[in-house]
């Protein structure tokens, strides 16, 4: 059983959203639509947000989510790796661009690397179990990025020595309309020996938004994102195996709707109809050397679709929210070709996937307040379809949440939150058969549904100085899925991998986030940490249980310029699972500096790893070395 040792016990957050940052000023009239589950979810659970703002020059959207103490980087290395939630992830994470979700057929999971850093404002972190609102793929947790209220007119430089890194980008706005442009480069970099990364890149964005007040339309935007030459940054780099992503395409939008109802006189609560209707296409095509043996070629694509429409209402003294969505795959291909080595001979071309999926969900969830009690409840009915030549698997699930929150004085409040959670296999992991960076992989049409049931405890708190919160979580998954070695008739393990269901493995922890910011003071501090563990019914390690963390970060804003400093400490972790390396323990510092030079032009620079530490960044067996010290400078001049 994992035992807590907890060094901070007066720790809560009274108002149920944590931000890092101090002030957020309203600059348009027209501001983000929350996620329509908020006003449920945040009577009973925190909702987390996370600002760019905080670290200066984030090269990757996921130096804005390492904020959380709930979040760790997963798997390999450079612009696709992807991130971990509370020991979920691949899979088991839901990824989400202003609500739009991103689903990719890699093994290792999705990857937000394809977002320019520049173009999102902040991110939002709901840890645990929430498949009652975003289905299958959120049976660890879920981020959502969202983009900035109104888009600034500026220009922006920004350069970096390790990686030799450039960013130049562009962005203006005319009446209802506001777009960015983006170009970044970066070059192999160096880990703290100076050995070489295979991390380089090459990106190219554009996005577009119309928004307006008085129209059916509220929203409408697009995203387009064209990534080459991405490196894989991975300890078989170059001697045993060199991966590269020639091309990643991307290309989203969201269109927002809502049609005005009655207010019903109750607390201006709108009970018209909203919607929305989004889609995203993809394609990745990878090339992985296996040096003085042979060459391996995949291009995949895929067509993601879906839309929602849903409304709220007062039933009585209860706030209920209703939501139907459909949410489609179409066209998922993956294309598979082998060549010999020397001779560069070709051995295969075969079609390793071709295959579909179709999801049709309700949403219901109620909730109230009772002067000091909150409560809130609510439940999904899912089905799916998923097809793959003649092969069709059908499955129809049933998830639901119920949480109460307490008010225990003025400064203190306290809640629990129970749900229910289920994850489909993928289409990978039901149908996929073929070669990957990782070796030979193998589906499994008979696996069954990983089914989860989540327990949090959270204690809050807020005074004129402090806000902060502490939580302690118990989650078991049935038929967990992994990828698991095949062996050979004499025992032995082989390189083919074959996803197959476990007996059950348990996840619980505890995180904390504490903020200090007094209200004449113009310093600021903040510490979070994470205990995690994970394992099945034999006590054996599961994968992607991430090392215990703790990271304290001091700032110091006074007028044209703020000042930040951020220890990180990562505990040695030695409880591995197959696929996985030990760690050591490491302490790593960041430092930035933000200087307003003029009202218009605004100079910056940050430096990480200050101290030139050498160590892994997961714990991933073919995990590269992180990146070793980096300097980052930039520029952003206002129009």
């Amino acid at each position: 059983m994992f035992r807590f040792t907890i060094a901070f016990c007066s720790v809560a957050l009274c108002t149920h959203t944590f931000a890092t940052t101090d002030t957020i000023i309203e600059r348009y009239t027209v501001t983000s639509e929350r996620a329509f589950y908020d006003d449920t979810l945040e009577r009973i659970f925190p909702q987390y947000r996370y600002h760019q703002a905080n670290i200066v020059t984030p090269n990757h959207i996921n130096d804005i989510l390492l904020q959380s103490p709930s979040v760790n980087l997963n798997g390999q290395g450079g612009q696709l790796q992807n991130i971990n939630i509370r020991g979920f992830s691949r899979w088991r994470v839901q990824s989400l661009l202003d609500g739009v979700p991103v689903i990719s057929d890699r093994r290792a999971g999705s990857s937000v690397g394809f977002v320019p850093p520049s173009l999102i404002e902040s991110v939002s972190v709901v840890p645990g179990a929430t498949s009652t609102y975003l289905g299958s793929g959120a049976i660890g947790g879920a981020v959502n990025l969202h983009f900035g209220d109104f888009i600034e007119p500026h220009v922006r430089l920004s350069l970096s020595d390790n990686q030799h890194m450039q960013e130049y980008s562009y962005a203006d706005a005319l009446g209802s309309m506001d777009w960015h442009v983006s170009h970044r480069h970066g070059a192999n970099g160096e880990d703290a020996n100076g050995r070489e990364l295979f991390d380089g890149f090459e990106q190219t964005s554009f996005f577009l938004r119309h928004r307006s007040e008085d129209s059916a339309v509220e929203e409408a935007w697009a995203l387009y994102s064209d990534n080459r030459d991405i490196g894989k940054s991975s300890s078989d780099f170059p001697n045993d195996r060199i991966t590269i992503y020639p091309q990643n395409k991307h290309f989203l939008g969201k269109l927002r709707f809502s049609l005005s109802g009655d207010d019903q006189g109750n607390n201006d609560i709108d009970v018209g109809v909203k919607g929305s209707v989004w889609w995203h296409h993809n394609t990745l095509d990878t090339n992985t050397l296996r040096p003085e043996q042979r060459i391996n070629e995949s291009n995949s694509e895929a067509l993601d679709f879906g839309a929602s429409i849903g409304s709220k209402a007062l039933v009585g003294h209860w706030l209920t929210n209703w939501q139907l969505q459909m949410n489609s795959r179409e066209g998922v291909i993956t294309d598979e070709r082998e060549f010999s080595l020397p001779s560069e001979s070709l051995a295969y071309d075969i079609r390793t996937l071709d295959a579909s999926e179709l999801n049709l969900a309700g949403v219901l969830d109620a909730s109230r307040t009772f002067e000091s009690i909150s409560i809130a409840g609510g439940g999904r009915v899912d089905w799916q379809q998923q097809s793959h030549l003649s092969n069709d698997v059908t499955n129809t699930n049933v998830s639901a949440f119920a949480g109460v929150s307490y008010a225990i004085s003025s400064r203190f409040s306290a809640s629990v939150y129970l749900s229910s959670a289920f994850r489909n296999p993928s289409l990978t992991e039901r149908f996929f058969n073929g070669e990957t960076p990782r070796g030979t992989v193998l589906g499994d049409t008979t696996l069954a549904t990983e089914k989860a049931t989540n327990v949090q405890a959270t204690l809050y708190f807020s005074d004129d100085a402090f806000t902060g919160s502490i939580e302690l979580f118990h989650q078991r998954i049935n038929d967990y899925i992994e990828r698991k070695n095949v062996v050979d008739s004499t025992g032995e393990d082989t390189d083919t991998l074959q996803y197959q269901n476990l007996d059950s493995a348990t996840i619980e922890g505890v995180t904390y986030q504490l903020a200090w910011r007094p209200s004449q003071s113009p310093w600021g501090a903040q510490i979070a940490g994470a205990w995690t563990q994970g394992e099945d019914d034999d006590d054996v390690p599961v994968a992607d249980i991430p090392a215990h963390n703790q990271r304290l970060t001091v700032s110091y804003d006074k007028q044209q310029w703020r000042w930040f400093g951020s220890v990180i400490y990562r505990a040695s972790k030695r409880d591995v699972a197959d696929g996985e390396r030990p760690l050591d323990s490491v302490t790593t510092l960041d430092m930035g500096i933000t200087l307003a030079l003029s009202p218009r032009l605004t100079v910056n620079t940050s430096i990480q790893n200050v101290s030139n530490q050498l160590f892994y960044a997961s714990t991933d067996d073919r995990a590269a070395f992180a990146q070793g010290r980096r300097i980052q400078l930039g520029a952003t001049l206002l129009l």
